[in-house]
């Protein structure tokens, strides 16, 4: 799996992370999205940058966002012990091509490496939201990730 680095420029000092208790998984709500679009947005509401530990698209090409070791911000109340992934579609009216699944397969193998004992949940799981949407193939990750 390759790991783009965009070179984004974060606002601030981004702060450590200590505990990794979450893998976060999270669709963008937006059809087409590049990693810079998700930074600009989140740049926008005053953040740093980009919420997001890894940003997947559609194609299967894998963005860093925010560097796995920092804070994200994208679970409110769980950020200071998650790692973020956000996938690019609508997936409560999308349904998530192959490329992209499989995508995340090997991403979220790849940050399960580094925090064996983090459990991987959907937004929706931590906080009252639909993200990731009806249609993200959450379940099946759950229970591929979680033994």
């Amino acid at each position: 799996m390759n790991i783009i680095k965009p070179n984004l420029k974060f606002r601030g000092t981004l702060q450590k992370r200590a505990l990794t208790k979450y893998i976060v998984l999270h669709h963008a709500d937006a059809s087409k999205a590049t990693v810079q679009d998700i930074h600009r947005w989140h740049l926008q509401k005053g953040w740093a940058g980009i919420g997001y530990h890894f940003y997947v698209r559609k194609n299967g090409e894998v963005y860093e966002g925010r560097p796995i070791a920092t804070i994200g911000a994208h679970c409110l109340g769980h950020n200071s012990w998650s790692v973020g992934i956000c996938a690019e579609g609508k997936y409560n009216s999308e349904i998530m091509p192959p490329k992209q699944k499989q995508a995340l397969i090997e991403l979220i193998n790849y940050v399960k490496k580094l925090y064996p004992a983090a459990k991987v949940v959907g937004h929706r799981n931590l906080m009252a939201t639909d993200c990731p949407g009806e249609n993200y193939p959450l379940s099946e990750f759950k229970s591929q990730f979680n033994k």
